[in-house]
């Protein structure tokens, strides 16, 4: 005998458990969780493919595949709710039967049923073992996925705040539908709506075309009001002129108006007038109402209204008689109304009511286009000027690097006319080796993440570039933009503070070692001194030796930005970080501290100096050391990939803050919220940051303020074919910048 019990998952979703005498499922209906990155983009890619048609067999194709794949499930249905019969009919879906299509299901009836009449998501887990599911499929398909199905999820597809039809997914490999599945279903579903509610609208017009063909006393009229809309373009003045006279001249009107909304959800104004004065009583106040009821106002017989007798009086004065105003309904909108009047004594046949209702769906479409066009020209014009007036250089790329736009800036920068170069590689465009060296690495690795590096120009001026990729709604890569800001002032200045501060450091040295001198010799007498001179001694000398040290890092640091010494040779990094990390056990038993080393096996070779790759992990882990509490862990972790080698030093210490972190790796900077009794030149992490890019590596830190810190070092792995000399300098465009 099989057990029913009904959990709510959530205000909006019904869940009923079937199951059988010899056990039970394991159900995951509980668990839920974030949406990720990658499934939000696959449910925009999914929205967009859903949405973009209008034939309904093929929206009702792409849900069924787009949401079966969007939750691994085995086979879905849709089902479309017929308004005369109050039925369910399947309509659509993937991995089923053909014999499925037409078959119905009443409201309340099985998963799909169940769904429709409530407006709530519907589970069964265990379907098979449901004794109220229908068997109707079990007949015309007995061996399909459905009869054999272990759960089942049903979605009302809603739109407008009604029930179009159902979405119905199942499982037949043991899984059950969970609340995110749920989720992300109800987050697609929406959309799958709207598509079906346009391909119905779609549907409707085409039916409309089809019965215009019918109707051939009709059919010049509307042929012609056609072709006013579309040789009116974009011009709504002249569409609705040339359609308000066509379709008086066509069905022998006596005169008509026109009433447009300039914008969504604005008021209508006039647009177009034939055969009336501008002194009329009252046909704004008729457009109004029929805009807000949203339905076509037949006046035959005016005088029975008490608000409209003066229009009554104003049009008899005037030979003319009845008035019918037709809304203009586009994307369900009302973006205008059209009035005709006909002669006096003439009432308005069904046919003409027809004719108008074609006509007016024509110029609702086409005031829907010109506003659209209107919309996206105005986001064009928006980029276009921002583009123009931006200093920055900016070029767009296909992904093979064929330039697509670029703005005047980038045409000054790197003299190339845009209008020449459109669709043509970049190489051709610009003989700039630091760019094109860039762009052809990126399209060589499929580059996903940005890189920044210098470019030089011809006049000796300096950009920097930061070349970041381009990523459709599947994932996929579909190109670069390159943005360049000019640095050539920041790089002048920055080479007169180092040779200021390179000039400084080498006049400071002789009479820092004059005075280091004569403190010793004062300390070789010390014994003369009192506990006073002494205290005095030995902090003049703890400062004459904390300038000494500053003065030495100043000139490393210039040193290695200069490059001088810098001799590069194939490093096995393995074995640097395990000399840095056995030196410093010691100050990290001193500290009641554990220094944990992990490094994941495999060659870790690089091409680098030796000496300055030691500089660069002794400083880092003596920086966690040294900002890590008593007790606190500080882990080394070397991971070898194949393009590049990974180190991360990772503490347990106060963490450092998003605004310290963007200048954690300047000069001189410390972060004012480090409390520690270490003091140091501010130069340490510099160093760390120029060793690393002279390497064509970076360097980065992330940091949670109360967790600790990760600094992470990644740098190009040793490649067999290295450079013919080790000493020669990295390409300037290898070399990424910091962050």
């Amino acid at each position: 005998m099989a057990i029913t019990t009904r959990v709510r998952t959530s205000s909006t979703i019904d869940r009923i458990r079937a199951t059988p005498a010899h056990g039970a499922l394991n159900p995951r209906a509980g668990q839920t969780g974030e949406l990720t990155h990658a499934e939000i983009e696959t449910i925009g890619a999914a929205s967009l493919a859903i949405t973009a048609s209008l034939n309904m067999e093929q929206v009702l194709a792409t849900v069924s595949e787009q949401t079966v794949e969007l939750i691994r499930a085995s086979a879905s249905l849709v089902y479309l709710l017929d308004r005369n019969t109050s039925l369910l009919q399947v309509a659509g879906g993937y991995r089923i039967p053909t014999t499925y299509h037409g078959l119905t299901l009443a409201l309340g009836t099985d998963v799909a049923g169940r769904a429709a009449r409530s407006g709530r998501a519907f589970i069964v887990d265990n379907y098979s073992a449901w004794e109220e599911r229908t068997h109707i499929f079990d007949e015309v398909a007995p061996d399909s996925i459905r009869p054999s199905a272990n759960c089942a999820v049903a979605i009302p597809l809603t739109y407008n705040r009604q029930v179009l039809g159902v979405l119905e997914l199942l499982y037949s490999d043991g899984r059950e539908i969970t609340n995110k599945d749920v989720a992300l279903l109800q987050l697609i579903t929406p959309h799958a709506a709207t598509a079906i509610s346009h391909a119905q609208l779609f549907e409707r017009s085409q039916q409309v075309m089809n019965l215009l063909e019918i109707i051939n006393d009709r059919g010049a009229a509307v042929s012609s009001v056609s072709t006013a809309v579309i040789n009116a373009g974009h011009n709504l003045k002249k569409m609705s002129d040339e359609t308000l006279m066509r379709t008086v001249a066509a069905l022998r009107l006596a005169a008509g108006k026109v009433f447009l909304s300039e914008h969504e959800g604005e008021a209508l104004v006039t647009r177009s007038v034939y055969n009336l004065s501008a002194d009329d009583p009252g046909l704004a106040r008729v457009a109004a109402h029929c805009a807000s009821v949203r339905q076509t106002i037949l006046l035959q017989n005016m005088t029975a209204f008490a608000w409209t007798q003066d229009i009554t009086h104003w049009l008899a004065e005037r030979h003319m008689g009845a008035l019918v105003a037709v809304p203009l309904i586009a994307e369900e909108e009302v973006v205008g109304v059209l009035e005709a009047i006909a002669p006096l004594g003439r009432p308005f046949d069904t046919g003409e009511l027809d004719t108008l209702h074609i006509i007016t769906g024509q110029l609702a479409l086409g005031v829907s286009n010109a506003r659209l066009f209107a919309r996206v020209r105005a986001e064009q014009q928006q980029i276009s000027a921002i583009l123009g007036s931006s200093g920055d250089a900016i070029i767009g790329l296909d992904a093979n690097g064929r330039v697509q736009v670029a703005n005047p800036a980038a045409e000054r920068a790197l003299s190339f006319a845009i209008i020449d170069s459109v669709g043509k590689p970049l190489a051709e465009v610009t003989l700039n080796a630091a760019l094109n060296a860039a762009v052809d690495n990126a399209i060589k690795t499929q580059q996903a993440q940005p890189a920044g590096f210098e470019v030089q120009l011809a006049n000796e001026s300096f950009l920097f570039c930061n070349l970041s990729p381009i990523v459709d709604p599947a994932g996929r890569l579909s190109g670069w933009v390159a943005v360049m800001q000019d640095i050539t002032h920041f790089k002048e200045t920055e080479r007169m503070k180092s040779d200021m501060i390179l000039t400084a450091s080498h006049d400071l040295r002789n009479p820092v070692n004059l005075t280091m001198g004569a403190l010793d010799l004062l300390g070789k007498r010390a014994e003369n001194l009192t506990p006073v001179q002494k205290e005095a001694l030995e902090l003049s000398l703890l400062g004459v030796h904390r300038i000494e040290a500053l003065i030495k890092d100043l000139l490393d640091l210039e040193r290695i930005e200069r490059r001088v010494g810098l001799r590069l040779n194939q490093c096995n990094l393995a074995e640097i970080t395990q000399t840095v990390v056995t030196e410093l056990a010691l100050p990290v038993q001193q500290r009641q501290q554990q220094l944990l080393y992990e490094h994941s096996g495999g060659a870790a070779s690089v091409l680098g100096d030796a000496q300055r790759l030691y500089q660069v992990v002794s400083n880092l882990v003596g920086n966690a050391i040294k900002y890590t509490q008593p007790g606190g862990i500080v882990t080394v972790t070397l991971r070898a990939g194949d393009d590049q080698v990974r180190l991360e030093v990772r503490d347990t210490g106060p963490g450092i803050s998003p605004e310290a972190q963007a200048r954690i790796f300047e000069r001189f900077y410390r972060a004012p919220s480090v409390a520690t009794d270490e003091r140091g030149t501010g130069l340490g992490l510099a160093i760390v940051k120029s060793i690393v890019e002279q390497h064509g590596g970076r360097v980065w830190v992330t940091s949670v303020v109360g967790q600790g810190s990760t600094f992470s070092v990644s740098l190009p792995a040793w490649r067999d074919n290295p450079p013919a000399s080790t000493a020669d300098t990295l390409p300037l465009a290898t070399r990424p910048v910091s962050i």
